[in-house]
C-alpha cells in the first residue's frame, strides 16, 4: 500500500504535463505552424547495416518504442504487487480486476452496437477500453483529502489490469501476419533472459541488451512491440543477491522518465488534432458517437456495475473509508482515455486523418467531460 502510495504525486504530476502537451499539440496542429507539425511526427527515422535497412516515421518510433518503455514498467509493478504488495491477498485483486472486465465489456458492446453494420469501423472496438490514469491522479490530486487514499489505490490498481487488458487486446486483436523466423529469434531471448532470472544475475545492462534485442524481434514478428516490454518485466529479479531491492530500483528510474518525458512526448505527437478538417457529419458519425458513448458512459457503468456486483456478492468490500457514491465518482474518471485511446486507435485505423480526426476529436472531448464530470461529482456530491 505504502509503495503504491509514494507514486501518486508524480504520476498526478505527470499528468498536468499531458494536459500542457495536448495543449501544446492542439496549438500547433492549428496553426500556420500544422504543416512542419505533421513532417516533423513522420519524419523517418532508423538505420541500415549493409544491405539491411531498419527504418520507421518518427510517430512509430513514439508509438512502438516509447510505449514499450511505458508497458515495461507496467508489467514491473504487476510483478511487484502479485510476489509482495496489493495483489498477494487474493481477496483484494477482485475488486479492481472485476472493475477492469467491466470497463472493457460495455465500453466495447456500446461500441459495437452502434457501429455493427461497418466492418471497417469495428476495427476501433477496443478505442474506448482504454483508461489514461495520470490524467484520472490528476485530476484526485486536486480533490486533495476529500477522497480516502484508498480510492486512489484502488484507482492505480484498476490500472494495471486495464493496461495489462490493453496489452492482451493488443497481441491479440491488432496483430498482422506473423513472421515465424522473428518469432523463433524472440523465443531465444526469452529463453535467455529466463536464465539470466534463475542464475540471478542483475547486471543492468544485460537486461537492456536482451530487451532491446526482444523489441526488434517481436516489432519484425507482426506481433506489436509492447508486448516485448511487458515480457521482459516479468523476468526482471526482485531482488540482488545482497538483499538490495533490484526491481525497484529500476522501477524508480524509469519512473520520472515515464512521467516527464515519454507520455508527454507521446501526447504532443499524437494529439494534435487538426479542428479544420472536422465536419459536422464526422463529429456525429457511428465512430466518433461510439468512441465518445464508449468512453463517457460505458466505462463509468462498466466499471460501477461489475465493482457494485462484486460488492453485494460478498466477493470483495468496498475501499476503505469509502462509499459507493465515491466509488461512482472514480468509475467516472475511468473514461479518460486519452493516451491510451489515441494508441489504440492508431492500431485499428493506421491513418490519423482516416475519419478526418473525428475519432480522436471524440477521444479528447470524452476525456474532457469524463474529467470535468468526475471532478464535479467527487467535489460536490460524493461527500461522506
Amino acid at each position: 500500500m505504502n509503495k503504491i502510495l509514494s507514486i501518486i504525486k508524480d504520476e498526478s504530476f505527470g499528468g498536468i504535463l499531458l494536459i500542457i502537451s495536448t495543449i501544446l499539440a492542439l496549438i500547433v496542429a492549428n496553426n500556420s505552424h500544422s504543416a512542419a507539425y505533421r513532417e516533423f511526427i513522420y519524419l523517418p527515422m532508423g538505420f541500415h547495416i549493409d544491405s539491411f535497412i531498419f527504418s520507421k516515421p518518427l510517430l512509430l518510433w513514439i508509438n512502438d518504442g516509447l510505449i514499450s518503455i511505458f508497458f515495461f514498467a507496467i508489467g514491473l509493478e504487476l510483478k511487484k504487487e502479485f510476489c509482495e504488495g496489493e495483489f498477494k491477498n487474493p481477496r483484494k485483486i477482485i475488486l479492481p480486476l472485476f472493475a477492469a472486465i467491466g470497463g472493457i465489456i460495455v465500453p466495447a458492446l456500446i461500441f459495437v452496437a452502434i457501429n455493427f453494420n461497418n466492418e471497417y469501423v469495428l476495427r476501433g472496438w477496443a478505442i474506448p477500453t482504454a483508461t489514461d490514469t495520470a490524467f484520472a491522479l490528476a485530476i484526485l490530486l486536486l480533490l486533495g483529502k476529500r477522497i480516502p487514499s484508498s480510492l486512489k489505490i484502488f484507482l492505480l490498481s484498476l490500472a494495471i489490469f486495464d493496461d495489462v487488458g490493453a496489452i492482451l487486446i493488443i497481441a491479440i486483436f491488432y496483430t498482422s501476419d506473423l513472421h515465424y523466423l522473428a518469432l523463433i529469434g524472440a523465443g531465444v531471448i526469452v529463453f535467455a533472459l529466463l536464465l539470466l532470472n534463475l542464475f540471478g544475475i542483475t547486471r543492468k545492462s544485460f537486461y537492456l541488451i536482451c530487451s532491446v534485442l526482444l523489441w526488434l524481434t517481436v516489432l519484425q514478428s507482426g506481433v506489436h512491440a509492447t508486448l516485448a516490454g511487458l515480457i521482459t518485466a516479468f523476468f526482471i529479479p526482485l531482488y540482488k543477491k545482497n538483499g538490495a531491492h533490484f526491481l525497484d530500483e529500476i522501477l524508480e528510474g524509469l519512473r520520472l522518465w515515464i512521467n516527464f518525458v515519454i507520455l508527454p512526448i507521446f501526447a504532443f505527437a499524437n494529439a494534435g488534432v487538426d479542428f479544420s478538417k472536422l465536419k459536422f457529419s464526422d463529429i456525429f458519425s457511428g465512430v466518433s458517437i461510439g468512441i465518445f458513448l464508449g468512453l463517457f458512459v460505458g466505462k463509468q457503468v462498466g466499471v460501477f456495475i461489475f465493482s457494485y456486483i462484486s460488492v453485494k456478492l460478498r466477493l470483495s468490500k468496498l475501499p476503505e473509508n469509502s462509499n459507493f457514491k465515491q466509488l461512482y465518482g472514480i468509475c467516472i474518471l475511468t473514461g479518460i482515455g486519452f493516451t491510451m485511446s489515441l494508441f489504440i486507435d492508431g492500431l485499428a485505423y493506421k491513418v490519423s486523418d482516416t475519419f478526418n480526426y473525428a475519432d480522436n476529436f471524440a477521444i479528447l472531448l470524452a476525456s474532457l467531460c469524463s474529467g470535468v464530470f468526475g471532478y464535479v461529482f467527487l467535489r460536490f456530491f460524493a461527500n461522506k
